[in-house]
């Protein structure tokens, strides 16, 4: 091999340009030929005098040949390690394109190596990757995606960056760094390095938002059609996440209150509807300062068109207090649906339905007393519920809150007959003012008083008492339901369903990262979010399929599992002048190959690969 250099003249403004060519020289017969292998670019970084150099490291990289040359020269084999991965991974190099056949080897094959050549030379995690991929091809993912009109290569990269969504959540720079140093996948999808870039990733990204409606609708029906019992339920509710920058350029980002405690962020809202099962029927972004009732009749309006004609009833509709007012609870009854919530208002008087009361037990096992209640002046049923551990807890956040508060006024009351302390009128008034804001819960129970010597301008005592009338029992709460028929475990165990929303969410904020958010502009936030609840489609498909099988495993605890699997390149030189490289998939601990054996997947894409180079 040898360096060549070629000059260009630009014909508009006569400039000569130079820049280099890796040349390959071989016999066929008597005759010799030339190849040239790779444009290397102007090399500005090496000499002239130390071309000769790089071109023989490249060819020694290649060949797998020994050599009296020393890599000391740092540039000369930084260069030569980059060429030849490229060369590599486009197939460039005769030895590159002559493969033998994958996996096990049909006849038996012997080759006498040198034990001292062995070398590994790069090491992948693939264990993740192809237990993503066959859960694409189980979803029907690939159809799917094609039927929204992507071709071959969108579609793969596509799959490609759910892959790294579910395994490796991060930007698209990291994610194609993570492809082509860390993962197996691009060998997998048949893919190479040099076509697999980040601008590609935001493509693929922006196109699946562009199908949204169709993407999502398809996606659940096939997620149910793969387990037998039909859900009934639909538990709604809705979630925000918050932004990393000022975002000046996103028109849903807005100050709102935040439910990670964020406040200090712009914030975009997230609602979701999903099923019994886990699975999300309906989801929608929203700006970050969107009232929660205000999102229900999209939700109904969405599953309404999913319904199918022969459906002989419509679903349960399970929420939180929050979305819960009594205009939504008529529009559900409106649309035909029945409903499960929690109670936004505590009646003081009602009548019991029943003598005696219900024992049941939460879901850590404590017991909990129901009754089913009626309220004068309400259509429907509530459900009195009382917590002994509800009660323990309520109470101690209590007492808490009261030390604070109170060791606040103790502190400012102090404070009037101290120097340099705040004892003016409007100073301490909204010294209590920020101190009812910030305990607010218990805040509303005391009655504060203020004695004042207006011709000074200070506050010279402050009194506090504690209302005992305006406290409400602690431990009790009340939900509310349509369906009369229903017994008191059933309900309990409707309401007990809407904490999958809540891991839902958990699921998407932490498993897959999508918050906090980097992007700055809605045309690629949207898209952001939206991989996020496809990848936990995905997720939950595996989990529920491992729950069948008695493995409750966090996706977390998945990912860690499966990266033990990986996949390797080994290259020993071989009696008769050849370099031989074998390709190996390792098998799977026990603990991978029970998951695999639990989703009826193959535990592994292929034994080994190999391939002959033969020495120059």
């Amino acid at each position: 091999m040898y360096i060549r250099r070629v000059e260009k003249k630009n014909g508009h403004s006569g400039k000569t340009y130079s820049y280099y060519r890796l040349v390959h020289g071989y016999k066929i017969g008597d005759k010799v030929r030339q190849q040239t292998l790779l444009n290397l670019g102007k090399l500005e970084e090496l000499p002239v005098s130390q071309h000769k150099m790089l071109a023989d490291r490249i060819e020694m990289l290649l060949t797998g040949t020994t050599t009296l040359f020393s890599p000391e020269n740092k540039t000369v084999d930084k260069l030569a390690q980059r060429f030849v991965a490229e060369i590599r991974s486009k197939g460039l190099f005769p030895g590159n394109k002559r493969k033998t056949t994958v996996g096990t080897a049909q006849t038996e094959q012997y080759e006498e190596i040198n034990i001292e050549s062995i070398e590994s030379e790069e090491c992948r995690e693939i264990g993740g990757e192809w237990l993503c991929q066959q859960a694409f091809e189980r979803l029907g993912l690939p159809a799917l995606l094609q039927k929204t009109g992507m071709d071959q290569t969108q579609v793969h990269m596509t799959q490609m960056l759910l892959t790294a969504k579910l395994i490796h959540p991060s930007s698209e720079l990291e994610t194609e760094r993570w492809l082509k140093e860390n993962s197996g996948a691009i060998e997998l999808y048949d893919e190479e390095d040099f076509s697999t870039t980040r601008y590609r990733l935001y493509q693929s990204a922006t196109m699946l938002y562009k199908e949204k409606d169709l993407i999502e609708k398809e996606l659940y029906s096939i997620c149910t059609g793969l387990f037998t019992q039909r859900s009934k339920i639909v538990i709604y509710d809705l979630t925000n996440m918050y932004f990393e920058g000022q975002m000046k350029s996103s028109v849903k980002a807005k100050f709102g209150r935040s439910k990670e405690k964020r406040s200090d962020c712009r914030l975009i809202g997230l609602s979701m509807a999903i099923d019994s099962n886990g699975f999300v029927r309906h989801s929608q972004l929203y700006t970050g300062n969107i009232s929660e009732p205000s999102t229900l009749g999209a939700m109904l309006d969405n599953v309404n068109k999913q319904l199918s004609c022969q459906e002989e009833e419509k679903p349960v509709v399970v929420m939180d207090a929050g979305i819960a007012t009594e205009e939504n609870l008529d529009k559900i009854k409106q649309e035909g649906y029945d409903y499960v919530c929690v109670s936004r208002i505590q009646p003081k008087e009602f009548d019991k339905l029943s003598d005696q009361a219900t024992y049941l037990q939460d879901n850590r096992g404590n017991k909990i007393e129901v009754q089913k209640v009626s309220v004068e002046g309400k259509n429907d049923t509530f459900l009195h519920i009382k917590s002994d551990r509800k009660v323990e807890k309520e109470k101690s956040m209590d007492e808490r809150a009261t030390s604070r508060f109170e060791d606040k006024l103790i502190y400012l009351k102090q404070g009037l007959s101290l120097p340099r302390r705040t004892k003016k009128i409007i100073p301490v008034h909204e010294a209590i003012g920020r101190m009812k804001d910030q305990f607010s819960k218990v805040a509303k129970l005391y009655k504060i008083e203020y004695k004042e010597d207006t011709q000074k301008g200070i506050v010279t005592d402050i009194t506090w008492t504690r209302q005992q009338e305006k406290e409400k029992p602690k431990g009790e709460y009340f939900l509310r339901y349509s369906q009369e028929n229903l017994t008191e475990k059933e309900i309990w165990n409707v309401y007990n369903l809407s904490r999958e929303v809540e891991s839902v969410f958990r699921c998407l904020k932490s498993d897959l990262n999508i918050r906090p958010i980097h992007h700055q502009k809605d045309a690629y936030i949207e898209p952001h979010i939206w991989l996020g609840i496809i990848a936990y489609q995905v997720v939950n498909y595996i989990r529920q399929i491992l729950k069948e099988n008695n493995i409750n495993y966090s996706w977390d605890t998945i990912v860690g599992k499966m990266k033990t699997q990986k996949c390797s390149l080994i290259s020993m030189d071989a009696k008769t002048a050849k370099r031989i490289f074998v390709k190996l998939c390792s098998r799977p601990n026990d603990d991978v190959q029970q998951i695999y054996d639990s989703l009826k997947f193959k535990n592994r894409p292929y034994v080994r690969k190999t391939k002959v180079v033969t020495q120059l």
